[in-house]
């Protein structure tokens, strides 16, 4: 392929220190730019005023072994690695021992051919008795990095890898069926800079080598995250004084609020202090009783269930919400697995013989889409691993990680959300075709949050989002109170990224950037 071609055809957002090649976007001629970067936060950052275009075309032999289901929950097989994948990278002692710019410079990650995207990947000590290790990717901002936001990214489960996020969501790569990796239309990392972390211990390349360094409730998450942390500052002193966000989707609506109200405690106590501006989470499984209690309604609703599958739906989830009452926390939970999840049943799930769907994260979506499960089959290639630093350590499918936390599934992180929506700025943001965690479901849950704001945000009249003024598709709904947004992406999943890429980078671009959601010029 040759370069006209390629520029003909991918079109991606980005600015490089040696290769550019700039030319003007349908986006940039509609204003879109421009109008994202007229607040005064956006202007701080500057540079990004031009479209950069850029093809990443990485070919690499396709290989590995194992199955991965694309969705990041639901991998079923762990990975390890055949071939000369290099050694784990260990940064701790490094950081111990006083010598971060050796470790700095040990964890860079050779950009991939064709490409200038400086990134940092390796392993992060959390507990030395367990040997509990946390396996991190660090994308500083594509534009002025010094000043960007730093972006903590966790993704769900319990026990999805982070790097789902990064490969099919709002990374700066997506791997295609040959295993090859091209750059993403609206990556975050344009803007923020994206901090990816396989959250908690056990999950995709994180380890520990004792099973009482396993997670059994968010505060062992939040200890091993906001350690892990701290080291990553000590790390990357540069930006310490950064705006800092914690983000996420799904089960991280507890890993969210977790290490936010973690940060929230301890950084008047700590020397070294993170700078928490907010939080963002997508399809938030913050409030488990909350959500259970609509799930019947919700399905029959859409066509899911007829009468008497509803009957039978709802009265299971009214047995698994008294059991949560009297804090029977793994009845609870195997009631539900059995009835929607079907993760650690041998069998499927009521849900899936009802519905003849595996897939809950998008109710147009019956199976799960190819494309997500490539990402899996690309970590498993040795000179991937060799990389980004993690050797022949094996990515696993976090049914470990669910196995300790199954209790935890069912508990509610409402009064730390809570703390948080006190005292700073909050986007909780749904897909409008979402199942699991349904638009609908959220709002009620809300509903019940008895923060500072919840009279004027029960009050707020919701408005419609729009990206330009001239679009005839409406991007979503936002409704405000205070720092609080709640918005609903339309046409877009549980996967929301994937779904609607740039309605998602707008999303966050105009929260973390406070640029409002009136419609840009154009």
């Amino acid at each position: 392929m040759g370069r006209e071609e390629v520029v003909e055809n991918e079109i991606f957002l980005y600015q490089y220190n040696q290769f550019q090649i700039i030319k003007e976007s349908e986006l940039e001629q509609s204003g879109y730019y421009k109008g994202i970067f007229a607040s005064p936060k956006v202007q701080k950052i500057g540079a990004m005023w031009k479209a950069i275009i850029l093809l990443i075309m990485v070919t690499l032999s396709p290989g590995g072994n194992g199955l991965f289901r694309s969705i990041y929950k639901s991998v079923k097989v762990s990975v390890p690695c055949e071939g000369d994948a290099g050694h784990p990278l260990f940064l701790t002692p490094y950081i111990d021992a006083g010598k971060v710019t050796e470790g700095r410079q040990l964890s860079l990650v050779a950009p991939f051919p064709g490409s200038n995207v400086k990134s940092y990947a390796g392993y992060i000590t959390v507990n030395k008795t367990y040997n509990s290790n946390l396996f991190f990717w660090f994308f500083p901002a594509q534009v002025q990095p010094s000043d960007a936001p730093v972006v903590l990214w966790l993704q769900g489960g319990p026990g999805g890898s982070s790097l789902f996020g990064l490969f099919v969501e709002n990374g700066p790569y997506f791997v295609t069926s040959n295993l090859t990796v091209r750059a993403r239309d609206f990556p975050w990392t344009n803007t923020l800079s994206m901090l990816y972390i396989d959250n908690p211990v056990g999950t995709g390349f994180s380890f520990t080598d004792d099973s009482h360094g396993y997670a059994v409730n968010e505060d062992d998450v939040a200890e091993n995250l906001y350690s892990a942390l701290i080291q990553f500052f000590q790390l990357f002193p540069e930006y310490k004084n950064n705006d800092f966000y914690a983000t996420g989707e799904s089960y991280a609506g507890k890993y969210v609020p977790a290490i936010a109200y973690y940060i929230h405690i301890l950084n008047p106590r700590m020397d070294t202090q993170i700078n928490l501006k907010g939080i963002a989470i997508g399809d938030p499984y913050s409030d488990p009783e909350s959500i259970i209690e609509g799930y019947a309604a919700f399905m029959y609703q859409v066509g899911l269930l007829d009468e008497n599958q509803r009957k039978y739906f709802q009265k299971q989830c009214d047995e698994s919400i008294k059991y949560i009452k009297e804090k029977k926390w793994f009845r609870a939970f195997e009631i539900m697995d059995k009835l929607l999840d079907g993760d650690l049943t041998s069998d499927s799930s009521y849900f899936q013989n009802v519905t003849g769907c595996s897939n809950y994260y998008n109710i147009l979506q019956c199976k799960d889409p190819e494309d997500q499960l490539y990402y899996g089959k690309f970590l498993s290639l040795p000179q991937v691993r060799q990389a980004i630093h993690v050797g022949n350590r094996t990515f696993n499918d976090g049914s470990e990680v669910e196995k300790y936390l199954r209790e935890d599934t069912v508990k509610s992180v409402k009064p730390w959300l809570t703390e948080i929506m006190n005292n700073y700025k909050v986007l909780i943001y749904s897909g409008q075709l979402d199942i699991i965690v349904a638009a609908p479901l959220t709002e009620q849950s809300l509903m019940t949050m008895n923060w500072k704001g919840a009279q004027k945000y029960k009050k707020a009249e919701r408005k419609i989002w729009k990206i330009f003024k001239s679009d005839n598709e409406v991007a979503g709904y936002v409704r405000q109170a205070d720092n609080f947004s709640q918005v609903i992406v339309r046409g877009g999943g549980h996967i929301l990224p994937y779904d609607q890429p740039l309605r998602s980078f707008d999303m966050i671009n105009r929260f973390v950037f406070e640029r409002g959601w009136d419609p840009y010029d154009g």
